[in-house]
């Protein structure tokens, strides 16, 4: 028998490794992962949520060692007085891999008739299989504990490397030890890593539940037999059973957040119950064997925009191994966006343009959803630097709107602003003298929209020479800084740039060294400095400046602050610059002044 310190250690790493045997893996899918508010007249309002399980690998590449059990009491003569039973076993045998399983056998009744150790030579267990007999009375607990032994004691390999199995045929009630009392066979057939099927051949219920005890003990299953000609089927099945189970009572259950409806279940749930996060939906998927899968999809909704985790905490597979262990398979988490218009811009561009030609731009190149005589709605057809695909509202009279389901941030910010340039640049292909000048005042002018209120502010300062000034961050919430500038700095020395940049005396950017090819210039990267310009006064430094350029100091802040940002020399003469400050609006502002088909 194996140490119990060593069957532990080896029971340990089966659960954790699994038996390198046909396994189970679970998919899970929602698409669209992004839709609309149920009420909406956008489409899609719905996605679909598909989960996968599959039995994986081909046919089983762990070996198997099994002995067959079988009952050779007097009563076998009224039973089966053919001796079908014998047949069965040897059409078992026949089934296994010689090269690779191994089979023994038992012929028990109130003694062991005899056994035959586990052995690839299958000729001999054949041939041993015609010595069973029908005399005596039935011990089932001797017909465990010799199985158990020559499982136990002819495997030096550990469970996770060659598996157990023991396949029991008895017609009767004999003696038998319940799981869980003292000296159970069963017990001790779970503790080897044995797993237990039984045949029961026309019996009653006392028997019956006997058989089902040890067979559920080990995570094996029960087969009744209303007939000796029953038993090739069902010895067909179990060997099936084990060469290729992937996973049996498979059970997924998987948890739903508070706000999102279901509907069109293909596979409809056993149970679908409230909890205080939400739904918890439960499946039970039966057994699965290699190269089979299990699904179902449904329809996932919601009358409110939001983010929504799908699959979350406690959404899981879990089922039995063919070995008898359990088993638990986490579902990965998806994320379904109901979307809504989160940021927005909008601007005014103050030169005549021929709108109808504009129109006439739009239409064969972006998504237009409605227009009219004096106003257009279209969604551009590619993506802008944020990866989004926003909308665009253009009046007759040069007010434009962009939209966007993007969280309002700085980066979103840019990319809203990007999203006006393109506008411009349709009013520009359309015939209007649209100027520098009158791009840089249109971006100036921009207010911007978020549902999550805020103030945006922004200092520019152009210089070319090195400075040192003080920046004042008033007493608030800053969500967000950053820290860009725009101009080149002439590369004199071949690959180094002298332009560096710094917060109270701490380094945030510069340009860096730059791989070849060259062009003799270099610009500085965007600094995030969020977390390094809380409420006070900060050092501002610029350092070996021989350039023209201009610094950009931008942040948002949760609310509106007393006093205002601001950036000054401390001669209080040379440089006094307050910031710009953009209360965000809020997208229904945005919608309601440009067209209700935004909403």
């Amino acid at each position: 028998m194996i140490p119990k310190p060593i069957l532990l250690a080896a029971l340990i790493l089966t659960l954790v490794v699994g038996l390198g045997q046909a396994n189970l893996t679970v998919s899970h899918q929602v698409s669209p992962c992004q839709i609309w508010p149920a009420a909406s007249a956008r489409e899609p309002t719905f996605g679909t949520v598909t989960l996968t399980v599959a039995g994986e690998g081909p046919n089983s590449t762990v070996p198997i060692d099994v002995v067959l059990a079988i009952d050779s009491s007097a009563s076998m003569t009224e039973t089966d007085p053919t001796k079908m039973r014998l047949d069965a076993a040897r059409s078992f045998v026949v089934r296994m891999d010689p090269a690779r399983d191994r089979v023994g056998l038992v012929s028990f009744d109130d003694e062991v008739d005899f056994s035959l150790p586990p052995t690839g030579e299958f000729p001999r267990v054949l041939e041993a299989i015609g010595g069973v007999d029908s005399d005596g009375k039935t011990s089932l607990d001797r017909g465990l504990a010799e199985s158990i032994d020559l499982l136990a004691s002819n495997s030096t390999a550990p469970i996770y490397e060659r598996a157990r199995f023991l396949v029991l045929l008895s017609d009767g009630d004999g003696d038998y030890t319940p799981s869980g009392r003292a000296g159970s066979q069963a017990d001790r057939a779970r503790e080897e890593g044995v797993v237990i099927y039984t045949i029961g051949l026309v019996l009653g219920d006392p028997a019956k539940r006997s058989l089902k005890d040890m067979a559920e003990a080990t995570g094996g299953r029960h087969y009744d037999a209303c007939n000796a000609s029953a038993l090739e089927s069902i010895y067909q099945a179990i060997g099936e059973e084990v060469k290729n189970l992937a996973g049996r009572d498979v059970t997924v259950r998987y948890t739903l957040p508070r706000g999102l409806l279901t509907t069109g279940f293909s596979v409809p749930p056993a149970s679908d119950s409230p909890d205080p996060e939400g739904r918890t939906l439960i499946w039970e998927a039966g057994d699965l064997s290699a190269g089979e899968e299990w699904s179902t999809s449904f329809a996932v909704s919601s009358e409110a925009p939001g983010i929504f985790e799908l699959g979350g905490a406690g959404s899981r597979v879990e089922y039995q191994r063919r070995s008898g262990f359990v088993e638990i398979l986490k579902v990965e988490g998806r994320v379904l966006d109901v979307a809504e218009l989160r940021s927005g811009a909008s601007t005014a561009l103050e030169v005549p343009f021929n709108f109808s030609a504009a129109k006439d731009i739009v239409r064969p190149v972006h998504e237009v959803e409605e227009e009219n005589e004096t106003a257009i709605l279209w969604r551009f057809s590619e993506c802008n630097s944020g990866c989004t695909r926003d909308w665009a509202f253009l009046s007759d009279d040069g007010r434009i709107f962009v939209g966007s389901l993007r969280p309002f941030s700085l980066p979103t910010k840019d990319a809203l602003l990007e999203d006006l340039d393109r506008v411009m640049d349709v009013i520009e292909a359309a015939g209007a003298n649209v100027s520098p000048y009158n791009r840089s005042t249109a971006t100036n002018a921009a207010e911007f929209y978020a549902p999550v209120p805020g103030v945006y502010h922004q200092i520019s300062y152009s210089f070319g020479a090195d400075f040192d000034l003080v920046l004042v961050v008033p007493n608030s919430t800053v969500r967000e800084a950053r820290l860009s500038v725009v101009g080149q700095e002439m590369d004199r020395f071949g690959g180094v740039a002298d332009q560096e940049y710094y917060v109270d005396d701490v380094y945030v950017t510069g340009c860096e060294f730059h791989a070849f090819p060259w062009n003799g210039y270099c610009t500085a990267e965007m600094a995030e400095i969020t977390g390094i310009v809380p409420p006070g006064d900060h050092l501002i430094s610029g350092r070996k400046i021989t350039d023209p350029h201009t610094i950009i100091i931008e942040a948002i802040t949760a609310e509106e602050p007393e006093k205002e940002f601001f950036l000054y020399s401390r001669d209080y003469r040379s440089v006094w610059v307050p910031a710009k400050t953009n209360a965000l609006r809020t997208p229904a502002e945005m919608i309601w002044e440009a067209s209700e088909t935004m909403g």
